[in-house]
């Protein structure tokens, strides 16, 4: 297949010398690694932004592109698929475009349901059960599959270092109203040490919390300072946060509160964790802790949860539907 990968806007919320990469090796972007990984021999790729000017070519047939608008977009072949990650308005100039590629829609979240504005997908992406029965009843002409969304696993692997925590929270506080800063800081136990990785927000952590930024590339270094990792995302405007699949990669056991829209049964067994209401959550976390030698995430993420695995499912999708 020829593909179009549809990113979204130049990234904001950091320097942009942290989105900047020479080398594929060296890119900690999941969904650049998810584009590459869809081609075969003979296949050509572009990850394209919207909102900057510059194009690193990564291999023969994989380049990134960012261009100022994207109707200014010329990519060098005609696609056969279009991946939408996100219902943003400025993809549609791209996806009117190409009348006869099979269009792939994946949003997260608030944005799990496709734009009204543009509908003519061929497959929709869900995290969860739940979002696939609302696609379904809102546009139940499309095709709708549930997404394994794996980590970039050049840069997610376990690594041996000394447990300085009990729990990791990665949850970056210009986001405290969806990652659940507050559940986490007003009802987490004071014999938890517990480190938070991401920004600050306006809550303060608690004194038994630290909170610490850290680059992506280097994430992985402190997932494993901890025994259990925790996720308690607003079921309401999150869905399958990336952390999910990035601490099972890194052979940290994960406790998630009960209600997040995610795939449970594909993301969740007896060796991954548990998934916990919030009056159970801390028992839940305190039992992950006294026995995290026991469970084997990374071995469940490389059977079920790889890079490899999710896009032998996509391909495995388009060739379902007759399109490949």
């Amino acid at each position: 297949m020829n593909l179009i990968f549809l990113r979204g806007k130049e990234p904001t919320d950091r320097d942009f010398h942290e989105t900047l990469f020479t080398k594929l090796e060296l890119c900690d972007d999941m969904w650049t690694h998810f584009a590459y990984n869809l081609l075969r021999k003979g296949d050509n790729g572009e990850v394209v932004y919207w909102g900057a000017n510059r194009t690193q070519k990564y291999k023969s047939n994989f380049r990134e592109v960012r261009v100022n608008k994207l109707e200014d977009y010329k990519p060098k072949f005609e696609p056969d698929v279009i991946f939408a990650r996100g219902g943003f308005p400025e993809y549609h100039t791209i996806l009117k475009r190409y009348p006869n590629a099979f269009k792939i829609y994946y949003g997260a979240g608030k944005r799990f349901m496709p734009n009204k504005y543009f509908t003519n997908y061929n497959l929709v992406l869900v995290d969860s059960w739940e979002q696939q029965l609302e696609v379904q009843k809102i546009y139940p002409s499309l095709n709708c599959s549930s997404f394994i969304k794996p980590a970039a696993d050049n840069i997610m692997y376990p690594m041996e270092c000394v447990k300085e925590y009990d729990v990791c929270f990665p949850a970056n506080g210009s986001q405290e109203n969806i990652k659940g800063h507050k559940f986490v800081y007003t009802t987490a136990p004071c014999d938890l040490s517990i480190l938070n990785l991401g920004n600050r927000g306006t809550i303060a952590p608690p004194v038994h919390v630290v909170s610490q930024r850290v680059p992506r590339p280097s994430i992985r270094r402190y997932y494993a300072k901890c025994k259990v990792g925790i996720v308690c995302v607003n079921k309401d405007v999150d869905s399958c946060p990336r952390v999910i699949p990035e601490m099972l990669a890194c052979g940290l056991p994960i406790v998630v509160l009960k209600g997040t829209q995610f795939w449970q049964n594909r993301y969740m067994s007896s060796s991954t964790g548990i998934v916990a209401s919030k009056d159970k959550f801390w028992d839940a976390v305190r039992f992950v802790r006294n026995n995290y030698h026991t469970f084997n995430s990374r071995k469940h993420y490389e059977d079920h949860l790889s890079m490899k695995c999710a896009t032998n499912h996509i391909r495995t999708l388009i060739k379902y539907w007759n399109i490949t």
